[in-house]
């Protein structure tokens, strides 16, 4: 019996016992790739397994094609198997990058697609872990682009015939009827046409709900496929059939899809039969379908031509807004389908919406009044004017006063909306923008009105950009965050080109701000930071680039080609690459040729390299 008390571990170098655990896991990092990976393959440790299949294409790279034949493919059906699932899904998306490398070596290559990758992809189809599947789905999407034409059906279709009918377990009857959908196109018509109806109905029938499921949900890319008439005489009928299946999740699975099937079938079959079984769902015991109907109904209105939308789904749809101020489940649903609805229903139709929109619009969720900020254009552009400065623009003032992730989808979209407008609303809403820069604490909200500006000033006169765009656009160039100022810079070429189309002193201040930022005189330019030269530089190159005064701006290139500081001359010699240059008016300019030939003697090599070649 040990009887050694605590001291008698003072032999142990625990410094050695913590290098003991790093070394046992560590891989010898001086063997090459493929010797690394036929010695550790088969670790116990599965983050060393891990990491070689991670680097399994590299691998083969560095191999070279003959060895990756030879010495790698006879190791990797041990991942196939593997343990651990991070592995076997890492493994999976490698078969193609894998696949790829070896075809272009020739033949053999070509072989083990069909020998060896997609035997070992189609056996992963089925992985008990559900993000395996999942990848090998994705992979066998890409082999069968690889497969040749005489190949699919020995290769490709009959492997998924094969798991249509197998009894085993009913996920192999799941897999099949998606990948009869997914492959459809490269299955090609006649084949599916000849064969995968065929076995799409059979899958319609199965005695398990989760098949039927599957089949209600995999059905557009085969209609794509075969066309509308085909669909409407041999898909159609399947559809229409589980949508009256005795289990929710198979009747929900096809509302779901809806929009799908609508796509792909006739105008007339869409406008009778279709809407008529959308209708009687609409009644659907199951709160869940219901759900599901709901979430599709926006877009599937849209499938519609706008005269053959029945005013019954019209008030469906707007029945999904807050009525009489009470919370609404279909909120969200309903404000993101909202311009697609619109779109479809067309400007006469409007007062159809009207009232659910300005209920949404006060919606107690703030991620419904988030989604309308961002579609404000969309609806304005079908809407027109009218009903733009009628409706929307309170909706616009409201959302500018709103949390700032409302706020955001205003202005990202404040030109597009701004152009919905007359030039007097334009005006007017004109001014909460402005005053925006000034009231929030939000630099990325600055940040985007800074990018925003200089679209805005194309919509008005050079009078209103004065009065209302130039404080902003020289508050926001001088921002104390450098993204901020960064984004400013182009929209203050922007500005500065709408105001020289006016009388001369509109563009005055503007302009004495911009060339304040020059040292006046040479004693000037040693007080003064030059940073303030870089942001002259940074800022002039835009106005060139909208073909304001170049004449005038390149003079001050010109002089600042001998600029003491090296990081000036630096940001000078990209903006003549990047935008002087990009000017094909100014490509034979005396002084852009003056600029570029000193700008490529300069004694500073990052300089140089920026020489406006």
């Amino acid at each position: 019996m040990y009887g050694g008390g605590i001291g008698d571990e003072g032999d142990v170098d625990y410094e050695d016992e913590q290098d003991f655990g790093y070394d046992e896991y560590a891989m010898d990092d001086s063997l090459d790739a493929i010797t690394r990976l036929e010695r550790y393959h088969t670790s116990d440790f599965s983050l060393q397994r891990l990491v070689l299949v991670r680097e399994l294409s590299d691998t083969a790279m560095e191999a070279g094609y003959n060895v990756t034949l030879q010495r790698m493919l006879p190791l990797l059906s041990n991942f196939v198997a593997d343990s651990e699932p991070s592995v076997r899904q890492t493994f999976v998306e490698q078969l193609w990058p894998l696949a790829q490398f070896l075809i272009e070596g020739g033949e053999p290559g070509y072989a083990e697609l069909t020998n060896t990758f997609l035997p070992f992809t189609f056996e992963l189809l089925v992985d008990k872990n559900v993000q395996v599947g999942i990848s090998a789905v994705n992979t066998l999407t890409k082999l069968v682009e690889l497969v040749r034409d005489e190949q699919v059906e020995p290769q490709l279709l009959n492997v998924v015939v094969t798991l249509a009918h197998d009894e085993r377990a009913e996920d192999y009857r799941i897999v099949a009827a998606q990948l009869f959908n997914d492959l459809a196109p490269r299955f090609g018509e006649q084949r599916c046409l000849n064969t995968v109806i065929k076995e799409v109905e059979h899958l319609s029938t199965d005695t398990s709900f989760s098949v039927r499921r599957t089949v209600a949900g995999n059905l557009g890319k085969l209609m794509e496929v075969i066309g509308l008439q085909a669909s409407v005489e041999k898909l159609l009928p399947i559809y229409l059939t589980l949508c009256k299946d005795d289990i929710w999740g198979v009747r929900k699975a096809c509302v779901e899809h809806i929009c799908d099937i609508s796509k792909g079938i006739t105008r007339e079959v869409r406008k009778s039969t279709l809407v008529e079984m959308f209708q009687k769902l609409v009644e659907d015991p199951s709160r869940w379908v219901k759900v599901g109907l709901y979430q599709s109904l926006g877009g599937f209105i849209h499938t519609l031509d706008q005269e053959d939308i029945p005013t019954d789904l019209v008030k469906l749809f707007a029945r999904m807004a807050p009525q009489d101020g009470a919370e609404c489940d279909y909120s969200e649903y309903c404000a993101y389908s909202f311009p697609a609805v619109v779109a479809a229903v067309g400007k006469d139709r409007w007062n159809e919406l009207e009232d659910a929109y300005v209920s949404l619009v006060k919606d107690v969720e703030w991620k419904v009044r988030r989604t309308l900020s961002y579609s404000l254009h969309e609806i304005g552009r079908v809407v027109g004017p009218d009903i733009s400065e009628r409706i929307l623009t309170q909706a616009f003032d409201l959302f500018l006063h709103d949390l700032d992730e409302v706020k955001i989808g205003c202005v990202t979209h404040a030109a597009e909306f701004m152009a919905c407008l007359s030039d007097s609303a334009i005006q007017k809403h004109l001014h909460s923008i402005s005053a925006l820069p000034q009231e929030t604490e939000n630099w990325r909200l600055r940040e985007l009105i800074a990018q925003n500006l200089g679209r805005l000033a194309e919509l008005v006169s050079p009078k209103v950009c004065k009065d209302l765009l130039q404080a902003p656009t020289i508050r926001l160039a001088e921002d104390q965050v450098a993204d901020v100022r960064l984004a400013a810079y182009p929209s203050f070429g922007k500005v500065l080109k709408k105001l020289s189309e006016g009388e001369k002193n509109e563009q005055d201040e503007l302009h004495t701000w911009l060339f304040n930022l020059l040292p006046k005189t040479p004693d000037d330019e040693t007080k003064s930071h030059f940073q303030r030269r870089q942001m002259f530089v940074q800022i002039a190159g835009y106005c060139v680039l909208e073909g304001v005064m170049p004449d005038l701006f390149l003079e001050e290139f010109e002089k600042l080609t001998s600029d003491k500081v090296p990081n000036v001359r630096l940001v000078l010699a990209k903006v003549m690459t990047e935008h002087v240059l990009q000017k094909d008016s100014l490509k034979d300019n005396t002084k852009v040729g003056s600029i570029k030939t000193k700008l490529k003697d300069d004694n500073d090599k990052d300089v140089q390299y920026y020489n406006c070649e």
